[in-house]
């Protein structure tokens, strides 16, 4: 018998980083427009969109806040977005 191993490390931060991309599209947000409802910098938003950055778990609550969604949708595995730029104000 043959058993696969699936290797998840980084996996729940890639997934992440996807659905803030694509929450943050639905918006119409630059990265610059939800750094400043999240009352963050644009840096800090790119690391967590880029999976450089490991949020916290209570954040995790405050970004699903911010963009009006369930924390359960920031973790559904979505198609990778590949274009995710929208031009600063």
């Amino acid at each position: 018998m043959i058993i696969k191993v699936i290797k998840y490390e980084n996996q729940a931060r890639k997934i992440l980083a996807n659905n803030i991309i694509y929450f943050r599209l639905k918006k119409n947000w630059s990265q610059e427009d939800f750094a400043d409802e999240l009352g963050t910098t644009t840096t800090y938003v790119s690391n967590l969109e880029n999976a450089r950055r490991n949020a916290r778990i209570d954040y995790i609550g405050h970004i699903a806040d911010t963009l009006g969604v369930s924390i359960e949708q920031l973790f559904i595995d979505r198609p990778p977005i590949e274009n995710h730029r929208i031009p600063r104000r």
